[in-house]
Formats: structure tokens, sequence, C-alpha cells
């Protein structure tokens, strides 16, 4: 079935006019300022050479170092995947001379965003519709653990070792090839017989989403017994527990009921494939950690404040919103993305605001208007929602508000708050194709 709800355009014309004028402003001003070549903003190849590292000749560089040293073993081997800020100009422009000699040097601190791949981006961002911007990947480990007991310095092989350890991994006493093969599900989940280059860069970044990550691992392994099944989706069952994405986050977008019915997926792959080809993922921060560290003074903050590394979110969500009103100029019918934004006020807004202020002092210095709160206005008012729950980053109708709801529907009315975040939802949910029954 598909959903054919009253789309309801949330700003005029003569806004979207405003806003594809100041997004213009905004390209030109991170082309010059980052050094980019002048480049075709639409074309998605370009843009990623420009403003990603994982493009980049050192981030490849990086991504085949940690490929020979898994299948090599080579893991007594200095690795570490911070090494992507050597070539990031603005980090190296940060005075924190402490935290980047903690980063060089002191091993057992931060494992997981040492060790752990890190994961930046899954979709397609010319044409998803829901653009999930979360805050970071979780750790597999406490990343005090070293420390705390006094053991040894961590290497690549320790790390996963100790992490498969942990989480009681079937091949935790294998190599460490073996065991990222069974922890990544390498042949049903990615296709793949060998960790390779390809497989590594799917992790980071790749255009296929994580619910599509997970739909293929389902229909990879799945038989008609397993489709047959009655599952729980309560986050203390067991149930689905590799379906990660699906089950914690999209459960209520799948199907029209509350809790989709994993039986009438069966035979549908293509349909589901399709469907899951409508969202991306983002994180403001791409390393691993067991807690996010995204407060000004911790160091995802420092990063996040002082690196190219998470600007690249921000320059994705920017673009997508541009393609849009520039399509929509020539089709009516343009569906417009939303962008529903983990922890918004504490992390994404602030980056937003820091970026576009940059834009209007050189703007000013140069005698012409930009407003970066108007700007940043008509983004909330247009496409941006925020998630209420201080836990659990899950697209659900008690979970999603559009900004300027949050900031007008007072908490104290529980009983309008409730009735606003459904709403809210639903209007989330309608721009979605849905798969035919």
């Amino acid at each position: 079935m598909y959903n054919e709800t009253n789309k309801e355009e949330k700003l005029t014309k003569e806004e979207r006019d405003i806003l594809e004028r100041n997004l213009k402003i905004c390209f030109d001003f991170i082309v010059e300022s980052t050094g980019a070549k002048s480049f075709d903003i639409e074309n998605k190849e370009e843009f990623l050479k420009e403003f990603s590292p994982w493009h980049k000749t050192e981030g490849q560089k990086l991504i085949q170092d940690f490929v020979d040293n898994v299948n090599n073993d080579n893991s007594t081997d200095d690795f570490s995947w911070f090494d992507i800020l050597d070539d990031d100009v603005r980090w190296q422009e940060f005075d924190d001379n402490a935290l980047k000699k903690q980063i060089k040097e002191n091993k057992q601190k931060f494992p997981n965003m040492r060790y752990q791949i890190p994961e930046h981006c899954h979709g397609d961002i010319d044409k998803a519709i829901i653009f999930h911007c979360m805050e970071n990947p979780k750790g597999y480990v406490s990343d005090k653990l070293w420390g705390k007991k006094k053991e040894s310095a961590p290497s690549l092989k320790d790390y996963y070792k100790k992490t498969a350890n942990n989480r009681n991994e079937k091949n935790r006493k294998g190599s460490v090839e073996e065991i990222i093969k069974e922890r990544y599900k390498l042949k049903h989940r990615y296709n793949l017989e060998n960790i390779d280059r390809k497989f590594v860069e799917k992790v980071i970044f790749s255009e296929e989403s994580a619910l599509e990550s997970d739909f293929n691992h389902m229909f990879n392994t799945f038989n008609k017994e397993d489709f047959e099944k009655t599952y729980s989706f309560s986050k203390a069952s067991s149930d689905l527990i590799e379906f990660y994405f699906l089950k914690n986050f999209y459960y209520q977008l799948i199907q029209d009921e509350k809790l989709p019915n994993i039986k009438e997926l069966e035979g549908k792959r293509e349909q589901f494939e399709k469907f899951s080809k409508q969202f991306c993922n983002l994180e403001i921060y791409p390393f691993s950690a067991s807690y996010p560290y995204l407060k000004s003074e911790e160091i995802g903050g420092k990063f996040i404040d002082n690196s190219d590394l998470s600007r690249l979110g921000i320059y994705i969500v920017l673009r997508r919103v541009y393609i849009y009103l520039i399509n929509k100029k020539e089709n009516e019918k343009e569906q417009n993305p939303v962008f529903i934004l983990r922890k918004y006020e504490k992390a994404w807004k602030q980056l937003f605001i820091k970026i576009l202020e940059e834009v209007e002092k050189e703007e000013k210095q140069n005698g012409r208007s930009f407003e970066h709160a108007k700007v940043l206005s008509l983004l909330e008012k247009g496409f941006f929602y925020c998630q209420t729950g201080q836990q659990g980053g899950g697209i659900t109708d008690g979970n999603v508000i559009s900004v300027p709801n949050f900031r007008t529907v007072g908490r104290k009315n529980s009983k309008e708050f409730k009735k606003t975040k459904l709403n809210d939802f639903n209007s989330i949910k309608s721009l979605l194709t849905k798969v035919e029954k």
C-alpha cells in the first residue's frame, strides 16, 4: 500500500527562494575558505572528493593500512584511526597540544576510537528522504578498560580479542581477521568473502543505508520458518538482535502496524530494499566510543569544534536541502527531505551556528547581507526534527517532534505534547513510499 497522505508545504515559495540564495552563498564561502577547487556542488562524486577525508588519498591509504594490518596480522604495527586527522588543516591549527599528544602516544586512552572502524555516513546523500542525524557509533568496551586495570597499552589485535571475549563472540579465540568476519557478518551482510578495502569503505561511508544493510542480511539468512516466527521488539529481548537498526530505530516506519509483521516481508526483498533506500544515516562524530564525549570540553566536542571531520555532516545536510530547492523550482512534486537530529541543541545546532556565523562574518566584511539566524530558522521550519528521549534514537511516535513545535508546545501539557509528537511522526512517515501488500 502506498501512503498518499497530504503533504503540507512548511515553507512558502518566497522562503524557499531566500533559503536557496543563502545556501548558495554558504557553499561559495565553504569552497573558498577550505581551498576546495571550484566545482559543481550537485555532483556527488566531486563533492565527496573535496569534503570527505575518507575519499581523499590520505583516507584511502589509512583504510588500506587497516586492511593490511588485519590480513597480515601485523597488529603490533602502529595503527590508529585518529591518523585521519593528520591531514585535517583545521585540526592542525587547533592549539590543544596536550590532547594531540595524548591521541598520538597514549594508547590506553580511547581504544574504541583508535581501533574500531569508524562509521560516518550510510545512504544516498542525493536521494534519501529521511536523514537520521545521530551522535557517534557505540564502542564495544569501556573506553577506560585498559587504564583502569593498568593493563599494557592495547594493540589492534588486543582490542579485537578483548572486545570479542567481552561480547562472547563465536570466534573470540580466532585471529583478528576471523573476529571481524564474524562481527560484521561479512558474507551475509556485505556479500564479501574477504576483508578488503571495499568492505572497510562500506562500514565508514556507503550508499547503502543501515536499514538496507539489515534487510540484506535478513533476506540472505532467513528461511521460510524464520519469517513465520513471532518476534519481540523489546530492547531486553534477544530477538532480531542482529538487525539493530530495524529493531531499535525504524520498526514503526516499516508498515502501517505499530510493530512490523516480519512474515509480511517474505518474498518482498526488492520492494523493501527500495523502501530502505529512502533513508540515510549520518554521525556528527564518526569515531566509536562507549560514551559520546560530545560536550565542548570533551574529546568529541573538541573534534566537532576544531576539525573538518564533523563539518562533513553539516555540509551533507545543507547540500541535500539546496538540491531539493533547486529541483523544486522545476518540479513542484519534488519530495522534500527531513532531518531527524539526535541531540540537536547540544551538538548539531552548535556546529550549524558556528559555520553560518563564519559565513555571516565574511559577508558583512564584504558589505553583503547574510543573517545566520534567519537561515537556521528556515532550515528548522522546513526540514528539522529533534528527538525528545534522553536515551534511544528510534524514530517513533513518542520520540520525534519538529524543532519549532519542540520550542512552542510545553511539556507540562503532556497531552498536547504527546499529540504533537504523534502528528509530527505521522508527517514524517507520510513522506515514505510504502511497500505494496
